[in-house]
């Protein structure tokens, strides 16, 4: 007779932060009808009690270290780097070469110590009849094949299955005796069939709901207890909403992770509400949870370019409120909608904006704007980078979090490089991302950055100097990177940046550790502007010297760069008055000058740059009756002839 105990494993190497839903939710299926589901999460103990022990001692000294990251050691910056750098140099050895394992014999393999000791006391405490492993990336199929292989020849009585989101044929089958492709719920039912064909079991697979019993949360590598959630596993929103309660209430959940699980999106036979359920999002299908919740939980939620998200500002503060901290926006390789509104709306309300799209720099026109604003969308991955290279490959073109990134595409790619690198990098894991969401600002996380040399820690903005000089006195070097720092931002002619630059009376930089950051300058314009202005306005121009040339780093973009230079330029130009050509699109430009008082008097269409252009002044500086009737214009349609005579042979900030 068949034991009726199955036993679920997690094989590694995956993510330690919490239990696989998977396993959870074929628990609750096998559940209460006389079989004997129990979990065996070998990737947490792979990481707890073999990561870094099976290790060449040079590698990774302290052992022990792993273990302080379910305790608030964790939220230790520089202890957590030093850790992490730890860990991944030793799983980058074991992709490298896992049949070498990680000392040096040809005949080693990492985790044979796993099955020895780990799997062997598991199987000796339930001894299970039927043991099922869950497999969701291509990182856990050589430890989920010598787990197998080492049930099959130690105990050829027992059932090995594998329930898996890759390809298939990446299993080995002869490893196992039934390889079910993991389609979400719809796949639940190709598995309760096997059960009631082997074991003569009666399992409805229609109403069941997942199962943490068994699983204690606590030695998941986070000081905070986080679960992942398939909110689409549910029939209704209001079902759904009284799980997540309950796992607060009975388990003490902190955090939850919200995910659309393995085919989701596909038809199902199951759930005749699923597609419609999955067409309408995961926010709409969340919100009867998010008007009843009592708990003070934060989330994260993915969200698939395009689908329906509230774009009204009250309701995404009422949704950061809620404890959303983290957007999972889910691209599609052909798809070009970014939704740039709306993530510059989340952003705004402290939300962190995660990019995940396939083949994210092979001929994707939203590329640049994802990766050249890190104020809006503050992280990006290529879940497609690596997954069908072999290991030299995956070293040279880099990671899913570090995609290795084609030349050009970096607007600031040519000017100093700024030192280490961000921290949501070093991270590699959207879920340690959102723990650390749960307590630190968006702006504050997204502002460190990380010396992997020294395992050092560098918090942007935080030591920024400020500095306005007359050309003639910058420092060896200043003027040349100020230059690269104009011609980077995109937005001004450069033909004459340098010359310009060179006669200005006022430069205006910000620095920090070593790198200029931001630049502006007061700069003189051209006589022939000056007398095309004059003509135009019947003012006098003559005194005047032209604020441009800002450039500012993306990485410190709304920290107040851009609107510090121009403050500090306008109480340096002494007895000139001030104005500044800004682009009718420039938004981001024109909000920092209305932020320092600054008023747009003209606009003129520049044939040039074919757009719209408007001069603005400093309100404290329109003080007199030419002033004023320049300021009256504004309000007034422009002759467009007149217009264009303004912009013959000149273009933006020359």
């Amino acid at each position: 007779m068949i034991s009726p105990t199955v036993l679920l494993i997690h094989p590694p190497a995956a993510s330690p932060v919490y239990p696989c839903w998977d396993a959870v939710v074929v628990a609750g299926s096998l559940s209460g009808c006389g079989l004997n589901p129990c979990h065996y999460d070998a990737n947490l103990d792979f990481y707890r009690e073999y990561l870094l022990k099976n290790r060449d001692e040079s590698v990774c000294e302290t052992p022990g270290d792993i273990d302080k990251l379910a305790g608030k050691e964790f939220y230790d910056l520089p202890f957590f780097i030093g850790c992490k750098d730890k860990i991944n140099t030793c799983l980058t050895l074991i992709s490298h070469d896992p049949l070498a394992g990680l000392k040096g014999e040809a005949d080693s393999n990492p985790f044979v110590p796993l099955c020895e000791q780990g799997l062997a006391r598991k199987i000796f405490q339930h001894d299970p009849g039927t043991v099922i492993f869950f497999i969701s990336s291509q990182d856990q199929a050589v430890a989920a094949k010598t787990m197998a292989a080492y049930i099959k020849s130690r105990y050829p009585g027992v059932g090995v299955l594998a329930m898996a989101t890759i390809r298939l044929e990446r299993l080995d089958s002869q490893y196992f005796d039934h390889l079910i492709w993991n389609q979400g719920k719809r796949s639940i039912v190709s598995l309760i069939d096997y059960f009631n064909q082997t074991h003569g079991a009666k399992i409805d697979p229609y109403n069941s709901l997942p199962d943490f019993d068994g699983l204690s949360l606590d030695p998941y590598l986070t000081p905070e207890r986080v679960v992942l959630v398939d909110p689409f596993f549910f029939k209704d929103s209001f079902l759904l909403a009284d799980f997540l309660e309950n796992q607060v209430r009975s388990l003490g959940v902190q955090g939850f992770v919200f995910v659309a699980g393995a085919g989701e999106y596909v038809t199902s036979k199951i759930q005749g509400t699923k597609d419609a359920v999955s067409r309408k999002g995961m926010y709409l299908h969340l919100a009867h949870w998010f008007s009843i919740k009592q708990s003070t939980v934060f989330f994260s939620m993915q969200v698939r370019m395009g689908e329906a998200f509230p774009e009204d500002e009250n309701k995404l503060s009422d949704l950061f409120s809620a404890g959303l901290r983290l957007i999972l926006w889910e691209g599609e390789t052909n798809s070009t909608n970014i939704c740039e509104k709306t993530l510059w709306k989340t952003s705004k309300q402290g939300i962190w904006n995660h990019v995940s799209w396939p083949d994210l720099f092979r001929g994707n026109s939203q590329a640049k704007f994802i990766v050249n604003n890190p104020n809006i969308v503050h992280s990006f991955q290529d879940p497609n980078c690596a997954v069908n290279q072999d290991t030299d490959q995956r070293l040279n073109q880099g990671s899913s979090f570090n995609p290795a990134m084609p030349h050009g595409l970096m607007d600031y790619a040519g000017v100093q490089p700024l030192p280490g690198i961000p921290f949501w990098k070093v991270l590699g894991d959207t879920s340690w991302l959102l723990v650390y969401l749960g307590q630190f600002s968006r702006k504050s996380l997204g502002g460190i950055r990380v010396d992997m040399t020294n395992h050092g820690v560098i918090c942007l903005g935080t030591q920024m100097q400020f500095f306005y000089q007359s050309p003639s006195d910058l420092p060896p070097g200043v003027l040349d990177e100020i230059c690269k720092m104009v011609e980077a931002g995109g937005s001004v002619d450069t033909t004459h940046v340098r010359s310009n630059l060179e006669r200005a009376h006022k430069i205006g930089y910000a620095m920090e550790n070593g790198v200029i950051i931001g630049n502006s300058s007061l700069k003189h314009p051209r006589a022939v502007f000056i007398q095309r202005l004059n003509k135009i306005t019947g003012g006098d121009f003559s005194n005047f010297v032209e604020r441009g040339y800002t450039s500012v780093r993306p990485e410190y973009r709304s920290m107040g760069v851009g609107a510090k230079l121009l403050e500090g330029l306008t109480q340096r130009a002494k007895d000139y008055k001030v104005f500044s050509i800004i682009s009718e699109e420039n938004l981001a430009t024109q909000k920092i000058a209305l932020r320092n008082n600054t008023k747009k008097i003209l606009t003129y269409f520049s044939e040039k740059l074919k757009k719209e252009m408007g001069v603005w002044m400093p309100e404290e500086m329109i003080d007199n009756p030419v002033d004023k009737s320049v300021d009256k214009s504004v309000d007034k349609s422009v002759d467009k002839s007149v217009d264009k005579s303004v912009d013959k042979g000149r273009g933006q900030g020359n």
